[in-house]
């Protein structure tokens, strides 16, 4: 099979969809298929392996670091007729592009739906901000434009069914690759950064207003008072860095935080593997895929409730659910580290759960679902 993957994000940004299209990619070539990613070209040069196809871009001037692709290629072009099937991610100009392709072609076109972009308005200026109802029906005219929707997570096909999307819609969850964390590890991330405390708490991803990082500071602040040994490691960088920095220093809990700034790949997952407890507070993320990570390398995690979580954590046993409640975040936090046979059993059934939920796994439930599209054209 041959396979097209549009995207409007890709190396060198670090976020979760890349890391999810590299995994797939990664995987849908060890099966045997042919895969293209098509995608934005960005001011550093990157390295790329043989399949993948940069396109002209222009800074995305409301979010650093993020490009706008311009969706004409010489060279791309022979090669999209010749598709199979079309997998985009997202819906600028590639996934747009992909939707041209699909039409003009006749090629069926999967689209993940990968971020909660209702909560992602915020980052546009007032005067060309969409409303709420705007986006969703932005939402159902590319879901009913596309032969199918993944959504990452139940909840997220739950909320895409409230936009009126009425096509097929599939939940995946993308696991993670096992042999990344089977590797001895290599970082002291404790040496390294002088974190002599034995009680770490890490958070990782982008640092955006969407993540709910002030929460997490709160409710940090309020573990701190029963648990001064406590410190909060912020692994990863974004927008809103500088913001989060002085935050802490109005909570005054500067001193207990370290913001590590983006990490190597190996180094992330040494670190999961190395912290006390994985503290997640964010309420967009349709999946959360350092969750599914952590989760892996056989960390306890705490995260708040909603959305993507609810999918991958069985409360009480392989994590800990709460609410959007301060006090409660803290709560289950401090009883974990205070309970460290209780935690140790919850990281090891946390780590046989993803181990059952692999990128392997899922990259076979996603051909399942391209067959399903590739039958009906042939």
């Amino acid at each position: 099979m041959r396979i097209g993957i549009f995207t409007d994000t890709y190396d060198p940004e670090v976020n979760g969809v890349v890391t999810v299209i590299q995994m797939m990619t990664r995987e849908l070539r060890k099966e045997g298929h042919e895969v293209f990613v098509f995608c934005p070209r960005y001011p550093v040069r990157q390295e790329d392996h043989d399949g993948v196809y940069r396109f002209r871009s222009v800074r995305f001037v409301f979010y650093k670091g993020m490009r706008m692709a311009i969706p004409f290629s010489r060279k791309a072009y022979p090669l999209l007729s010749t598709l199979d099937i079309i997998h985009s991610h997202d819906p600028g100009p590639m996934g747009l592009l992909a939707h041209w392709v699909s039409e003009r072609c006749q090629i069926p076109h999967i689209h993940t739906y990968h971020d909660l972009y209702i909560d992602y308005r915020r980052y546009l200026p007032r005067a060309i901000r969409p409303t709420r109802e705007m986006v969703k029906r932005m939402s159902r005219l590319l879901g009913d434009r596309c032969d199918a929707i993944i959504a990452p997570s139940a909840q997220m096909l739950s909320e895409l069914r409230s936009y009126g999307i009425g096509g097929p819609i599939y939940a995946l969850p993308f696991g993670v690759d096992e042999k990344e964390f089977a590797q001895e590890t290599v970082w002291q991330a404790r040496k390294t950064l002088n974190l002599p405390t034995e009680d770490l708490l890490l958070y990782a991803g982008r640092l955006g207003v969407e993540k709910n990082l002030e929460f997490l500071f709160r409710a940090f602040g309020k573990l701190l008072s029963a648990r001064p040994t406590a410190r909060l490691i912020i692994a990863g960088d974004g927008p809103h860095r500088r913001a989060l920095e002085e935050y802490a220093v109005s909570l005054r809990i500067e001193k207990f935080i370290t913001f590590t700034g983006f990490l190597k790949r190996t180094d992330l997952i040494d670190f999961y593997k190395q912290t006390t407890l994985f503290v997640f507070a964010s309420k967009t993320d349709t999946q959360g895929l350092v969750v599914m990570e952590a989760m892996m390398a056989g960390a306890a995690v705490v995260a708040v409730n909603v959305l993507g979580p609810v999918d991958v954590i069985r409360n009480g046993e392989t994590g800990v659910l709460v609410n959007a409640d301060e006090d409660e975040l803290a709560g289950a936090c401090l009883e974990l580290l205070q309970d460290n046979e209780a935690r140790l059993a919850m990281g090891a059934a946390a780590k046989r759960w993803a181990h059952s939920n692999t990128s392997r796994a899922s990259t076979r439930e996603l051909l399942a679902i391209y067959d399903q599209y590739v039958t009906r054209k042939n």
